[in-house]
């Protein structure tokens, strides 16, 4: 009876330690598995307690199994509370206060146990179990609360009730909802006469007599050739990215054949569907996710991916990913994004649905490159991605990303990368000899990219690609509902139904350039970004922001208030992209810009001295008057004048 006793003990004792030490040492484990592990050893523990002469080893064995983890749960949650920047691993807040209540509790009924008759056992253990619970509701309250100062930004909460005061005084006050309607009917009459044809025919009702295809097809290339001629000039700043006259016959063409097609039905059109495995392989080829070391009819991805609708949708898919992937691994109630204030609004749009917290971080001042330490101080327990640009729409700077990778890899979170911009330059531009850093799935950390077969890509838009570095995280984006009664349910994006003629040109696209189609415009827009960039910074007044590493060419003055020149450029016809925070001006070289680089560089020379000659005297117009105006405004009007704006866009 005594080997068998030593051997229960020792074997308790063993499980305990190891088990738990590894959930807190990897801090890989859930709550379940843990709280299971405490119960179990302690239901091992008092069973003990039954063979008589073993009660004092058993409380001494299960006391010095879990004494010292509970010494360092209790020293660690201290240090990640005071001093979370310095944490070596994260372990969740929740997991420490059910650990250390079920250990206390466990305590409390093995003294009871060992020592009181039965009647006073259940008295005095649901008792102590009382004021357990109410002890631990209470710290949790505590922690909660701390927990949600902690994820308070003061400059969110000042946002939030200035923006809440405004929408307060509109819905509440007769005086001041009547002045703002006053000046928002004003806003929309002023904005269709500026943005809509005032002699435009409008269709609201279905004919009564449907028109025949010729007078339908007259129609509307008559329109395509008022409104394409713009791009066509090479007037546009992105927008149209190739514009060849075969390519884009070659995309209507593919897009006839399968004009019908649904992805959605794959047994209909399975080329479809292999359009669109191929696309992603393509892709993960170019972002070094496939193992090139074998015969082609062998080669093996690693990285996986999807074919999405845009940008914007691979960005919420891989947010989606990984909020689905950490906050269910790890327990996370409130998950949180960091990205820079340079980051593309689509990851600000993906947070507020997926009701993520996105944490924004400055941009170095320098660079415009995100600020590395910053985002370091700002990673928590409950953050599940890191985001990144190569480049950035704005300055067009690629950032750090294998800092971003070594931090990622460090704390045991996501990155992604939002090569939207990039995705089909900076692979070959790499390839060709430009300095280009590291920023693709060759780095550890890197777990998701987003890629825009739409843009750099020459595809039909209405195409992206967003790439994951395992399976187990693309299963993460999916949507799957068992319970329908039309049947199981499952889809891989967003959208239910999707248009595989996008799929069969996107394909068709890729498959016409080939490498060294791709390499050869590649090497057309850098060289015509850096010859227009050169010329920028020559002229009195400007200057560049960022350094130009692919195709943006961005540019401020602190001579004058640049949008003047952009408004200038606009009269001129240029269309260009005026950006805010800091105020500048940027454009996007494409193939149609190349062949009117010489145009652009005479033309934004023009502008300035005009701009130089006038002085910043007289009234602000265009773009110079409404960003001057959103500068010195409050969010919640400036959400109304948005809203203003895309009610026009909208309006027939």
């Amino acid at each position: 009876m005594t080997s068998l006793r030593s051997l229960i003990i020792d074997v308790t004792n063993s499980y305990i330690s190891t088990r738990l030490a590894s959930h807190f040492s990897r801090s890989l484990g859930s709550d379940t598995e843990v709280i299971s592990t405490i119960l179990i050893a302690g239901i091992g523990s008092i069973v003990l307690l039954k063979i008589g002469p073993a009660k004092s080893v058993a409380i001494r064995t299960f006391r010095n199994a879990t004494a010292p983890i509970c010494t360092a749960v209790m020293a660690y949650r201290a240090i990640t509370v005071l001093f979370p920047s310095i944490a070596p691993f994260k372990v969740e807040h929740d997991l420490f206060d059910y650990v250390v209540s079920a250990l206390h509790y466990i305590y409390t009924v093995m003294e009871h146990y060992s020592s009181l008759h039965l009647p006073s056992l259940l008295s005095s253990s649901l008792m102590t179990l009382f004021r357990d619970l109410v002890g631990l509701a209470i710290i949790r309250m505590i922690v909660t609360y701390g927990q949600s100062i902690r994820r308070t930004s003061f400059s969110e909460l000042k946002k939030d009730i200035i923006e809440s005061s405004f929408q307060w005084a509109k819905n509440t006050i007769p005086s001041v909802a009547k002045e703002l309607q006053k000046e928002e009917d004003k806003m929309e009459v002023d904005l269709e006469e500026s943005l809509k044809d005032s002699t435009r025919t409008r269709t609201l009702v279905i004919p009564p007599k449907g028109r025949t295809s010729r007078s339908l097809l007259l129609d509307l290339k008559k329109r395509g050739k008022v409104e394409n001629q713009k791009w066509e000039d090479g007037l546009v700043s992105g927008a149209v990215y190739c514009g060849e006259k075969d390519h884009t016959d070659l995309l209507n063409a593919a897009y006839a054949a399968f004009s019908l097609a649904n992805p959605l039905h794959p047994d209909i059109w399975p080329s479809v569907n292999q359009f669109e495995a191929e696309i992603c392989s393509m892709t993960a080829s170019l972002m070094n996710g496939t193992l090139h070391d074998l015969p082609l009819d062998q080669i093996v991805n690693s990285v996986v991916g999807c074919l999405s609708s845009g940008g914007t949708e691979s960005i919420i898919l891989a947010a989606k990913a990984h909020r689905e992937y950490y906050c269910k691994r790890r327990g996370i109630k409130h998950p949180e994004i960091i990205s820079c204030t340079t980051a593309h609004a689509a990851i600000d749009k993906a947070c507020e649905i997926l009701c993520c917290r996105n944490v924004k971080i400055p941009y170095d001042p320098d660079t415009y490159a995100l600020d590395i330490d910053a985002l370091e101080a700002a990673i928590t327990s409950d953050t599940i991605l890191l985001y990144s640009s190569a480049p950035t729409f704005p300055q067009g700077v690629v950032d750090p990303i294998k800092k971003l990778s070594d931090l990622a890899v460090k704390h045991d979170v996501g990155l992604h990368v939002d090569c939207c911009l990039g995705g089909f330059v900076l692979p070959f531009a790499k390839k060709l000899g430009y300095p280009v850093p590291e920023f693709d799935f060759t780095l550890q950390g890197v777990t998701s990219m987003s890629c825009d077969t739409h843009k750099y890509g020459y595809a039909s838009k209405g195409t992206s690609v967003v790439l994951y570095r395992n399976k187990e995280l693309r299963r993460c984006q999916y949507f799957c509902y068992p319970e329908w009664t039309g049947g199981l349910y499952v889809t891989p994006t967003i959208a239910g139904s999707r248009p595989g003629a996008l799929s069969a040109a996107c394909w068709a696209s890729m498959m016409a350039m080939g490498e060294d189609g791709y390499s050869s415009r590649v090497s057309t827009i850098m060289d015509a970004t850096q010859e227009i960039a050169s010329a920028v910074a020559s002229m009195p007044g400007l200057y560049l922001l960022g350094s130009p590493k692919s195709m943006i060419v961005c540019f401020d003055s602190k001579d004058f208030n640049i949008y003047r020149v952009g408004d200038k450029m606009t009269k001129m016809g240029w269309s260009l992209n005026s950006l805010q925070k800091p105020a500048c001006i940027h454009l996007c070289v494409t193939l149609r810009t190349v062949e009117h680089k010489d145009k652009f560089i005479d033309d934004l020379s023009q502008c300035v001295d005009e701009v130089v000659f006038e002085g910043n005297d007289g009234a602000l117009t265009g773009n110079a008057a409404i960003y001057g105006m959103s500068g010195s405004m409050p969010p919640g009007p400036i959400n109304e004048l948005l809203k203003c704006y895309t009610d026009t866009i909208l309006k027939a």
